[in-house]
């Protein structure tokens, strides 16, 4: 083919110009990336200037019948990297616009001729009209003129992603800014979805409900995430476009989340490895070339690191470093050369599980509720006070900020738990429905019943911060009982009903702490310096408190405290978290962390016996005591059960079973004639989109 037939083929718009024999794409010369089907789409729009051209013809043109692809999302893609190598937007076009569920138009001046037959076996349809030169000086004349006028910063708005029906969880933005993955929880469809920020249908890439986390690569290419394995968690990468998932590290999972994160330069994943004892763990470097697995952070034995983030440089990772039961931990940074990680918070309150670095790497994204409700927050990365992010309310979680476009992602949830109280005709019937007696907005949890079955004690954080609250039996002559700013909780009675044992942290560790009621300052009950002390139960006499303790790492232990002072007393050596005495004081049961089923050893020490493999090890705190046998819930049925085991016979029998799920906490009245369980009145999330962040 001699020249002029060539650069008959070129076409000139702006400072573009697209060879259409090459299929390449250059500006002011230099060549822009934009290769195979997303060159052939821009093509054909190129072809059918000022023209729609409908989702269908381009299906044909492009994706030929036989072609086993997800259209819609391959569509999506492919008009995403037109919009990229053009430097064009989707709510603001210059070049392609988008006609929404009909097709696409290049609205963009053409100052070439385009021959007939340029477009190779994709049929165009019909030729280009020639536009003058003209167009172009006007255009450029407009640029010049928008540029030298005075700039003036766009509002900040804020519109759902999706709005997907189903629970919207842990955003991340593709390199590009137009694509966001996330996982979708309580749907008939569950798994990873990705939707593109210009509102196109969301396309499901995964369809594991236990899917978690997803991560885009830093070329656009693949998404990484973290899925349960029978080792603990696996992490798996798949194609941003679909297809065959490949696992590339398994091992043991602590119960706390496993948020991961790419490095920038796309070679290594961060992630929270756990140890053996699966209680705490580490932030580890997992090498995509050889699979090998480098320890970054070293954590003392009572605590866990999670949510690692890289900084947009690769030079810096942040982290969350927390007490294992997650209520309280603190934001670090530390060098990937190695080093002392640097703390950047200090309000001792909860940190979720993701992160976020701004763009120019100046500043990291949190969500914490250390201002009282959950919401996000900024803190410059070299340190310095925490300021909430303006716009966002509470109830955010999950930022995840895009690379490009100014934009913030986040999870923004609902939530509020309710007590309800279940009688019981007989140990192994209930007697009519349950009525609720504790109702209020935000999380209510974790209850126990007064020795006289008058009174409940329970956490809630109605008002903030969680702290304990009494009411009576009927939900009402409500009074807040501690107010210390922070996250109280486990509240337990006294067996003479003088004294509720919670626990709480003041400083570095949780403890336990003893008030009188009514109207008693809370003191603290001596334990273990240096450890995580907390799940607090009083032994039948009143003379002994339990507790868990991770003293000296590995396992928590359960130990028991003399109420007067004195030295702790180790119980169990194979791992103990939620204590309670017989009846008649001869042997304790406990539960275990992350291990599913009860444990009874007698009072003065031997051999454990196993005689439950429920509850599940996360609702170590689901199960209440009585002489004759133990309630508890049996999560391992969808929905959840109310069960009771009688030890006369090693019986279970189901006791009732709610209508919605159960959350934290489940008693049962000394006299055995109530059950106590917290039940989940609403929970609700949904990624949001904050265009024009700043």
């Amino acid at each position: 083919m001699n020249s002029g037939d060539h650069s008959a083929q070129i076409v000139r718009f702006g400072l573009f110009e697209a060879d259409l024999l090459t299929g390449e794409l250059r500006k002011n010369g230099r060549k822009v990336p934009l290769q195979g089907q997303p060159f052939q789409v821009f093509a054909i729009l190129l072809a059918r200037s000022g023209v729609l051209v409908t989702r269908e013809e381009l299906r044909q043109q492009v994706w030929p019948e036989d072609t086993f692809v997800d259209f819609d999302h391959a569509l999506n893609t492919a008009i995403t990297k037109i919009r990229l190598a053009l430097g064009d937007e989707a709510d603001n076009p210059r070049f392609v616009e988008t006609l929404p569920r009909r097709g696409y138009r290049f609205i963009g001046p053409v100052a070439k001729r385009l021959t007939p037959g340029v477009l190779g076996g994709a049929r165009t349809g019909r030729r280009l009209s020639a536009i003058g030169v003209a167009a172009l000086v006007l255009l450029s004349a407009g640029a010049i003129w928008r540029f030298r006028g005075n700039p003036v910063e766009p509002p900040v708005e804020l519109v759902p992603l999706a709005s997907l029906s189903g629970y919207e969880t842990t955003p991340s933005f593709s390199p590009d800014g137009n694509e966001v993955a996330f996982v979708l929880r309580g749907s008939d469809n569950p798994g990873i979805y990705i939707a593109l920020v210009e509102g196109e249908n969301s396309f499901r890439l995964t369809s594991d409900p236990s899917d978690r986390y997803p991560k885009w690569s830093p070329d656009g290419r693949q998404i990484a995430f973290s899925r349960p394995s029978q080792e603990g968690q696996a992490i798996y990468l798949i194609s941003a476009l679909g297809g065959t998932e490949h696992r590339v590290y398994s091992g043991p999972a602590s119960i706390f989340p496993k948020s991961l994160d790419w490095s920038p330069d796309g070679k290594v994943l961060a992630f929270s490895e756990a140890r053996l004892d699966r209680t705490h763990a580490r932030i580890s470097l997992l090498s995509l070339d050889d699979s090998s697995v480098k320890p970054l952070t070293f954590p003392s034995g009572q605590d866990i690191d999670y949510a690692p983030a890289f900084s947009p440089d690769g030079s810096t990772l942040a982290f969350v470093r927390s007490i294992v039961t997650g209520v309280v931990s603190d934001l670090y940074v530390v060098p990937l050369k190695g080093g002392d990680p640097k703390r950047l918070t200090f309000a001792d309150r909860g940190i979720s599980n993701q992160l976020s670095w701004t763009a120019d790497g100046t500043e990291i994204v949190f969500s914490s509720d250390q201002g009282g409700v959950n919401t996000l927050w900024r803190i410059p990365a070299s340190g310095g006070t925490p300021r909430p992010v303006a716009g966002v309310g509470a109830g955010a979680d999950s930022p995840a900020i895009s690379p490009k476009g100014n934009q913030l992602a986040y999870e923004h949830s609902l939530r509020k738990d309710s007590v309800w109280r279940l009688a019981l005709r007989d140990l192994k019937h209930s007697q009519g429905l349950p009525v609720k007696v504790i109702s209020a907005k935000g999380l209510n949890g974790r209850p126990d019943f007064a020795p006289n079955g008058k009174k409940i004690a329970f956490e809630s954080d109605r008002l903030g911060h969680s702290d304990i609250w009494v009411c009576d039996i009927d939900g009402s002559n409500c009074g807040q009982l501690t107010s210390l700013h922070g996250v109280a909780g486990a509240a337990r009675w006294s067996p003479d009903g003088r004294h509720i044992a919670f626990e709480f942290r003041p400083k570095n560790h949780s403890e336990v702490f003893v008030v009188e009621v009514p109207g008693g300052r809370p003191r603290l009950l001596p334990t273990l310096p240096g450890s995580d002390n907390g799940g607090p139960n009083w032994s039948r006499d009143g003379k002994w408190i339990y507790f868990t303790s991770d003293k000296g790492g590995g396992p928590f232990q359960l130990w028991k405290a003399p109420l007067e002072g004195g030295s702790p007393v180790q119980v169990t050596t194979n791992g103990g978290v939620f204590a309670s005495e017989s009846v008649d004081s001869r042997f304790i049961y406990y539960s275990k962390f992350d291990v599913p089923g009860l444990w009874k050893m007698p009072t003065e020490g031997g051999a454990e016996t196993r005689i439950l493999d429920e509850p599940d090890g996360s609702d170590w705190f689901n199960w209440g005591m009585t002489a004759q046998g133990i309630y508890f819930l049996d999560s391992s049925t969808e929905p959840a059960t109310i069960k009771f085991y009688e030890f006369a016979t090693g019986k279970q029998f189901s006791i009732f079973t709610p209508s919605k799920p159960i959350s934290a906490g489940l008693a049962v009245s000394r006299d055995g004639t109530s059950v106590l369980y917290v039940q989940v009145e609403l929970a609700e999330s949904s990624i949001m989109l904050v265009k024009n962040f700043h």
